[in-house]
């Protein structure tokens, strides 16, 4: 037990603190001040539970700090001591919370016996505070959330069947034989390209959003609500007494969809549900969820803002192929930052994959297959993916973000335009005039023989030693590296639009064909004759 002294007297002051043995009695002098002033400030640290104080002092006396500690801490013990023995005096003091008025001079024995009685009272108050009533109290105000903790951990499968028994018991949770169960989980929709209000990064705040309209849209008292490990919202129904199974599943249903149009009309953001089975074994809670969840992976088939009840897997389809022609128009448009043939060939590959896709996993394979397509064009460009594809190179490591059709089209639509453009800057660099003039030079006279730095140099009366470093660095690359892949993309052009190998080699200056298709196939990894009607490898 902590005891302040506050007294202006040195005198009486240092007697109170050194000549009664308050260590016997558990308690522990923290502080000594002659104001109420100095009290006030060593209050902050020493934090006593009881205060020995005079009524005159300078500065501030002791029925004004008497009130200032009342209003601070009304559980602190305040024990005058005065040289005073008027009523009004003691009167101001009891509605000032002071426990003891003693007169001076009282004696160590009267001053030990005040605060003792003190500290009981304080002790007796912290016993109060504790006492089962007090626990009960406590217990119920964090009740909803340890139900929440429990509920949240057991439908991801974490306790057997006693804890189960045990947990519902504790926290008062009631399952009522033979009722029906069913399970909703709910989540916000992917954003759309265009949304200004929120951001990727505001997905919890969403989350929470969600959660807390299903709050408020459901009112019934045998409906739980609690946000899962994920932060899903999700939804435990529980059917009324002798409620068909059909009208407890349009019941469930129509629960669902009014918190999703809620969500919908209060934020003007759109959320989707996956609903269970329904069964009236509550130990296979985790079951139902389990199938709601997968019922809402499925709005990346049928789109946002609706409620999917949970099916049989169905089987799915012959693997869906894109055509090759498609591949080689992609990697044709993205190396020679031709947009709207890459946009175009895009289009036709996601038409036959992802837009073609029956269930889940057809378009997250399909989704694989078009990333899978422009990695290998960007390595096969001997491109850095990361300056590449900039921020949206997170969806090369992690496709899962990407939940529905019209999201995957989006990112993979700005992901083409990116890379089109990084083929731009490569091969139209800077605001260097010369190498400007150079390299329309060599589209004009790609077809030539020869295209060398050398012969270059001199018609533009430079040196060329400094017209090779001039160029890579404007460029990126060497010079003689940068004609060949010029070479290379305008021959995979001619042979991809259907001309003949002896046409292909013409355009690009070999006269020699099987020298071109032994450069062809270093390059590219395929000879000529297979680009025509064959898909592309890495």
């Amino acid at each position: 037990m902590n005891l302040m002294i506050v007294e202006d007297e040195v005198g009486i002051r240092t007697r109170i603190a050194e000549t009664i043995p308050w260590e016997a009695h558990g308690i522990e002098v923290v502080g000594l001040a002659e104001n109420g002033v100095e009290a006030l400030r060593l209050m902050e640290c020493a934090q006593p539970d009881i205060v020995i104080l005079d009524i005159q002092m300078p500065e501030m006396d002791g029925l004004t700090l008497a009130r200032r500690i009342a209003d601070s801490d009304p559980g602190i013990k305040m024990i005058i001591l005065s040289g005073y023995e008027d009523f009004e005096y003691a009167r101001s003091a009891m509605e000032s919370g002071v426990l003891k008025y003693l007169i001076k001079p009282a004696g160590n024995e009267e001053i030990r016996a005040a605060v003792l009685e003190a500290a009981s009272l304080v002790q007796r108050e912290l016993q109060e505070r504790l006492s089962r009533e007090a626990l009960q109290r406590r217990w119920e105000s964090h009740l909803p959330r340890l139900r929440e903790l429990f509920l949240g951990q057991w439908l991801a499968g974490a306790y057997s069947r006693w804890e189960i028994e045990r947990r519902m018991t504790e926290l008062l949770i009631e399952m009522k034989p033979g009722r029906l169960l069913a399970v909703a989980v709910l989540e916000p929709d992917p954003l759309v390209a265009g949304e200004e209000r929120f951001r990727d990064g505001d997905s919890a705040l969403l989350r929470f959003s969600l959660r807390s309209i299903a709050g408020e849209v459901v009112q019934d008292r045998e409906t739980s609500i609690i946000q899962d490990l994920h932060g899903a919202t999700v939804i435990l129904l529980q059917s009324t007494e002798e409620e068909p199974q059909g009208d407890f599943q349009l019941r469930a249903g129509f629960t669902v969809t009014k918190v999703l149009s809620t969500m919908k009309d209060c934020l003007k953001i759109t959320a989707s549900a996956g609903i269970s089975r329904t069964t009236a074994d509550w130990e296979k809670l985790p079951v139902l969820y389990d199938q709601a969840r997968k019922a809402l992976q499925l709005r990346v088939v049928y789109g946002h803002h609706i409620a999917i009840p949970y099916g049989e897997e169905r089987e799915g389809q012959d693997p869906l192929m894109p055509a090759p022609s498609d591949e080689r128009d992609l990697e044709i448009g993205i190396g020679t930052g031709d947009t709207q043939k890459a946009e175009a060939a895009l289009d036709r590959l996601l038409q036959d994959t992802v837009h073609q896709a029956a269930t889940v996993e057809e378009v997250q394979d399909g989704l694989l297959l078009v990333m899978h397509t422009l990695l290998r064009i960007v390595r096969t460009l001997n491109w850095p993916l990361r300056e590449a594809a900039g921020e949206d190179i997170v969806y090369f490591h992690d496709v899962g973000q990407l939940q529905t059709r019209e999201q995957i089209r989006s990112c993979l639509q700005r992901i083409v335009v990116r890379l089109a453009a990084y083929a731009l800057r490569r091969t139209q660099p800077g605001s260097h005039k010369l190498i400007q003039k150079l390299l329309s030079l060599i589209e004009e006279e790609i077809g030539q023989q020869e295209i060398s730095l050398h012969s270059i140099a001199g018609r533009f009366y430079v040196n060329k030693s400094y017209l090779s470093r001039l160029f890579k660095h404007e460029v990126g690359e060497p010079f003689s590296q940068y004609v060949l892949r010029r070479k290379m993309i305008r021959a995979k052009q001619v042979l991809a639009e259907g001309g003949q190998v002896q046409q292909a080699a013409q355009q690009v200056g070999y006269a020699n064909i099987g020298f071109f298709s032994k450069v062809f196939h270093k390059y590219w990894g395929v000879l000529p004759s297979e680009v025509k009607g064959a898909p592309w490898t890495s």
